[in-house]
């Protein structure tokens, strides 16, 4: 993902390209899932692992924020934390509020999201990154760039068509998909600002790519984990 004499736009742009075509974002679960034709027990139990995922961004935000020695990054990152926390709309308006009530609709009763087991992708997605932010703020701030904002808005439209595709749901059921598809392309902006800011050397480059591999990558054994439980057709294929 880097090599010697890159500039920081150079970096950014080959970081861009590499994140686009990640089997994180092109993974044959997505693909499936998109295709609609679910069962709801399929959407149930895709949609209870990703709410351990939505609990903890914030914490991996928090981390990054706290550790950076750059006090402009600290105030970008704060203002992408806002958005997160929907301040000052309240409690009730966080996104991972906006998800419970995705998971009311589809079925869940309260609390039940609380009681599901973890698949094992699951639990290493959330260590491996509380491990990147807690490292190396640089590490964290490839894991929540590439590996999270610029990623998701292009993971999450598979998400919603296949949902839409199964279940008739009122619209603002699935409000926490449709604001992180626009909002997370704005917060990349920023992720994007700070890189350039910060991906000034050869040992940066590499630490903002070996974060944003990493958690790219635990994005991809998330969705394995999902398809090997969800669709066991595409097994072989999501482990290849």
């Amino acid at each position: 993902m880097t090599a010697r004499g890159l500039s920081p736009a150079e970096f950014v742009r080959s970081l861009w390209e590499e994140t686009r075509g990640h089997p994180a974002v092109t993974h044959p679960f997505l693909r499936r899932f998109a295709a609609g034709g679910l069962a709801r027990w399929q959407i149930w139990g895709y949609a209870s692992q990703h709410y351990r995922l939505v609990s903890f961004f914030t914490t991996y935000l928090e981390a990054v924020a706290a550790r950076t020695p750059d006090a402009r990054v600290r105030e970008w990152l704060r203002e992408i934390l806002e958005d997160e926390y929907v301040k000052p709309q309240g409690f009730e308006r966080s996104h991972p509020a906006l998800y419970r009530q995705f998971l009311r609709t589809i079925g869940f009763e309260e609390g039940a999201w609380d009681g599901v087991e973890w698949l094992p992708a699951t639990r290493a997605f959330v260590h491996t990154h509380m491990d990147l932010t807690l490292r190396s703020w640089l590490l964290g701030l490839g894991a929540v760039g590439p590996g999270h904002e610029w990623a998701i808005p292009l993971m999450f439209p598979s998400l919603v068509a296949g949902i839409e595709r199964s279940l008739a749901l009122d619209p603002t059921a699935l409000e926490y998909f449709h604001l992180h598809i626009n909002l997370d392309t704005e917060h990349g902006r920023v992720l994007e600002e700070i890189m350039l800011r910060w991906a000034t050397t050869e040992e940066a480059q590499a630490e903002i790519s070996q974060g944003a591999r990493a958690s790219l990558s635990a994005r991809a054994a998330f969705w394995s984990g999902l398809a090997e439980h969800l669709f066991p057709e595409l097994a072989h294929e999501a482990t290849a």
